[in-house]
């Protein structure tokens, strides 16, 4: 079947058409142009939404073995934030839950009146509450987790705020957790 010309040249300017129209939507802003961006500040990047994130972040890698000639390959572990988890209090407070996938394998003991019980582990999970007026945090939730990360353990230390240690994970998410950066 044949079609005549005018619906070819019709058909062909559409096609033409939309594909300009493609292209000059999938430019990207010029520069100096900060109307571009959310906020209106040039240069800065913005997401509009945090749901195409994955649950936990990397936010530090650590040292876990202090034997001599140890690569430190075997010791890092890694220690990741869940950005859905932060929860900012009206009395000034912010919990946080944080994720530590240690290098090498951990003990954590347990007893009751009749047993002494010691856990192998690799992976837990620990809910901070940070004071954002004073910096100083306390340990809310301890979870120790095993296979498939199900929960082996739970510990619920006492609550005594301090100070982050200098250099320590606390140190760089309580700034995540209280402001958000």
């Amino acid at each position: 079947m044949k079609l005549p010309l005018s619906v070819l040249i019709a058909g062909g300017a559409i096609a033409l058409i939309a594909v300009a129209w493609l292209a000059f939507a999938m430019l990207p802003p010029q520069a100096g142009d900060s109307s571009a961006q959310p906020g209106g500040v040039a240069g800065n990047i913005v997401l509009d939404s945090m749901d195409d994130l994955p649950d936990w972040l990397l936010v530090a890698r650590q040292r876990d073995c202090r034997a001599r000639g140890a690569a430190d390959r075997q010791c890092l572990g890694e220690v990741h934030f869940n950005q859905r988890t932060i929860t900012r209090n009206a009395d000034g407070t912010a919990d946080i839950w944080i994720q530590v996938r240690h290098g090498v394998r951990q003990s954590y003991a347990t007893e009751t009146a009749t047993s002494e019980t010691v856990i192998r582990f690799e992976l837990e999970r620990l809910r901070y509450r940070f004071n954002c007026t004073s910096g100083e945090f306390i340990v809310v939730e301890r979870l120790i987790l095993g296979p498939r990360e199900t929960v082996v353990a739970r510990d619920e230390p006492a609550p005594v705020y301090r100070a982050p240690a200098r250099g320590s994970v606390t140190g760089i998410i309580q700034p995540i957790a209280c402001r958000g950066d």
